[in-house]
């Protein structure tokens, strides 16, 4: 992927998107834009979004859906984001924001198994959304995302959150696949780079190097 400017004008267009009610979290199309900060490296403001918007716009009342529900669109909106895993179509990936409980149990309807999310230093006011870092099935997990095998075979993802935001989840090797190469993060870019900066482009080795999270 792509991002133009870089990762923190990626940033600054999602969040002028959200910020001037540009986007309608009562359209469907909006549902991938609160999550897409994954993709800048930057997944805590994807956290950050979700728990503006369903607080804000959801609520368990005959009026509490934002939009027409459209055969379940805007309920699966709430129930992925409240469960920490929201699925970007067409793709065998579900992007990691805390779970708005302190667990969350999924039991797969063939396999019988049962996977867990299990927040850390779980935080009822909603202050300490940001994750610090992440095991799956006990071994250090650092990508921002995960695939349906989390489901089909009963594993345990466990988060430990904070108030602030981490380096967790935000090297190009932790970002969510994408059908072109990640490019722009730290001023570099890849061998496939940009054409238009071919000339001086630099094979990106995956870390962040001076990449500053907040900027």
């Amino acid at each position: 992927m792509t991002l133009y400017g870089g990762p923190s004008a990626f940033v600054r267009r999602l969040d002028y998107l959200h910020d001037h009610n540009i986007t309608y979290i009562g359209n469907e199309p909006a549902f991938l834009t609160v999550f897409q900060y994954h993709y800048a490296g930057r997944p805590a403001l994807s956290a950050k979004r979700a728990h503006f918007y369903i607080p804000s716009f959801f609520a368990p009342t005959p009026d509490g859906l934002p939009g027409n529900d459209d055969s379940g669109a805007m309920g699966s909106f709430m129930a992925f984001s409240m469960m920490g895993l929201f699925p970007n179509p067409g793709q065998d990936v579900y992007l990691i924001v805390p779970p708005f409980f302190e667990s969350v149990n999924l039991t797969h309807p063939l396999t019988g198994k049962t996977a867990r999310v299990r927040n850390v230093n779980f935080d009822p006011s909603y202050e300490g959304v940001y994750i610090q870092s992440a095991t799956l099935d006990g071994e250090e997990y650092t990508r921002n995302w995960i695939d349906h095998s989390f489901f089909t075979e009963g594993r345990e993802l466990v988060l430990t959150l904070g108030r602030n935001e981490s380096a967790w989840g935000t090297r190009v090797q932790d970002l969510p696949p994408s059908l072109g190469k990640y490019a722009g993060f730290n001023g570099t870019y890849s061998a496939r780079g940009v054409r238009a900066r071919a000339a001086t482009a630099t094979r990106y080795d995956g870390g962040f190097g001076g990449y500053k999270i907040g900027v």
